[in-house]
């Protein structure tokens, strides 16, 4: 339900899934992929009503809570820091 098409919903159900993760990451590791999957949504394909836009910010609120459940995960993959590239 975080992507639901109502940003309402999606909203109410991140509230709760960022909760529950928090005490269960592993039971809500699904939570990562669609936070970042809804993130893209809003941020690059700029996909949302024009409801949700406050001061020229599209959907703060959810925007927050969607970055907080992904900084509940260690990043994925080969990542490095960009503090970590200068020290080569």
């Amino acid at each position: 339900m975080m992507d639901d098409p109502n940003l309402g919903v999606a909203l109410s159900v991140t509230s709760l899934v960022l909760a529950l993760a928090q005490d269960e990451q592993d039971f809500y590791k699904a939570s990562y992929n669609k936070s970042a999957s809804r993130l893209k949504h809003i941020m690059v394909d700029r996909n949302f009503p024009m409801d949700y836009m406050y001061y020229n910010v599209p959907c703060p609120w959810l925007q927050v809570k969607l970055l907080r459940i992904l900084q509940s995960y260690p990043p994925s993959g080969n990542w490095t820091s960009p503090m970590n590239r200068n020290n080569r």
